[in-house]
């Protein structure tokens, strides 16, 4: 594709609010890095990427060489409902500042988290184009609602599976603003297996472990019942405690009932089980890497039943918090994780095991695809997005213009007969004068 020398560059911002959607956004910014002649790249920080509990992952953007805009401390502690609520507040109190000083012409969002909701929400009322990352799938919590929510607000839309494009369709977004491109993380991670994985494995897990003999776990609290996941989460330590096999164990994330699960985490006394390395934050890359060698995947991250699936690594998936994902063979759910034997019993079922590779969710090419669908975007087309219904009964209200039309017809005598028709009261009489 040619650039016309006459047409400026787009304006393009990235907005991320976590270390998960850095590890999808980061690809597509070094894409639209390397076409500086097509683009100006703009990146905004947000929600637990500037919180040192969280590990101040904003420090991963900085060295990827990417010069950040705006950083935005939206995170309302508390880690409850009303705090989540808070933090979208005080996003969207913040965020027009900077997008008026940016003044992007379209801004990528990921996913389905709120700190994301905050963001479409911002840019859609402020005439701001917004390209959604990883619509249309379906999880099985109030994060499927956020997404949706997001979905409706953006303008054009990058999808990982058929299904989510399916999605997407029924849901009547324009056939023609959804690109079926594969998840962006795919790019890097089908890429990182064959690295130098034994020096990874030995800094996070020390120098005794073995590929396929430990477990990596990272499990999220489920917002809609939290008092259940927290429970859920205590069965899991005991279980893994009762494995005893080397275990990465990561925080988990922001969400409501997050800081009950880490007090689960000290009660058990994880950080210091001779067994146990818990901590915050693993750079993308590296966590891939165990991912891909580990004997098994536990919890109910995303990870487990997308990029774990590509290197056939065997996963238990605890509870709904994914239930609904496209999955490989390589994952066994246990919906109902209320006991720990239950959990025993599938760690006894899983780990060492091996599976075919899994690429439902890409094939490595996907940022590529998103670059030419992003220099395709034109902004002479209407900014007021159309929703593609499928066709309902004709409205039966009135036009102007089409009575004016219908009067203008109707007043014409026909052939030189004697025909007359006339209008009386909206409603059409012929009189025939002999």
């Amino acid at each position: 594709m040619e650039k016309d020398t006459n047409q400026r560059k787009l304006r393009v911002c990235v907005a991320t609010c976590n270390r998960a959607d850095y590890s999808k956004l980061a690809p597509i910014m070094f894409g639209i890095k390397a076409e500086s002649a097509y683009f100006e790249l703009s990146v905004v920080v947000i929600g637990s990427h500037l919180i040192d509990d969280y590990g101040n992952t904003y420090r991963m953007i900085e060295q990827d060489d990417f010069d950040i805009q705006a950083r935005l401390h939206t995170i309302v502690r508390g880690e409850d409902e009303a705090a989540m609520v808070e933090s979208v507040g005080l996003a969207l109190v913040k965020l027009p500042d900077v997008l008026n000083r940016l003044k992007p012409d379209i801004i990528i969002v990921h996913g389905d988290r709120f700190d994301a909701l905050a963001l479409a929400t911002s840019a859609a009322l402020m005439n701001i184009r917004i390209l959604h990352i990883e619509g249309g799938e379906v999880s099985g919590t109030i994060d499927d609602s956020i997404r949706h929510a997001i979905t409706k607000l953006s303008h054009y839309h990058v999808c990982c599976t058929r299904s989510a494009e399916q999605h997407l369709i029924a849901m009547c977004e324009d056939h023609d603003r959804i690109l079926l491109a594969g998840c962006p993380s795919y790019d890097k991670l089908l890429n990182v297996k064959n690295k130098d994985y034994m020096g990874v494995m030995k800094a996070w897990l020390g120098d005794d472990v073995k590929p396929e003999e430990y477990i990596v776990a990272l499990q999220h609290p489920v917002t809609t019942d939290i008092k259940h996941s927290v429970k859920m989460f205590e069965f899991t330590l005991d279980a893994l405690i009762s494995f005893n096999k080397r275990t990465l164990v990561l925080f988990p994330n922001i969400d409501a009932g997050s800081k009950e699960m880490v007090r689960v985490m000290r009660k058990k006394g994880v950080e210091h089980h001779p067994n146990f390395r818990a901590v915050k934050h693993v750079p993308f890359e590296q966590f891939i890497q165990l991912v891909a060698h580990a004997g098994c995947m536990i919890g109910n991250s995303s990870c487990g039943v997308r990029e774990a699936g590509a290197f056939g690594t065997p996963v238990i998936n605890l509870g709904t918090r994914q239930t609904g994902r496209e999955t490989g063979e390589n994952v066994l759910h246990v919906r109902d994780a209320d006991t720990e034997n239950k959990i025993i019993h599938a760690l006894q079922l899983q780990f060492g095991k091996r599976y075919p590779c899994s690429k439902i969710y890409g094939d490595g090419n996907s940022v590529p695809r998103i670059v030419k669908f992003l220099k395709s975007i034109s902004l002479s087309e209407p900014l007021q997005k159309k929703f593609c219904f499928p066709p309902v009964k004709e409205s039966i209200s009135q036009d102007i213009d089409h009575i004016l039309e219908t009067l203008s017809a109707l007043a014409v005598d026909l052939g030189g007969t004697n025909l007359r028709i006339a209008i009386v009261s909206m409603k059409v009489h012929s009189f025939i004068f002999m």
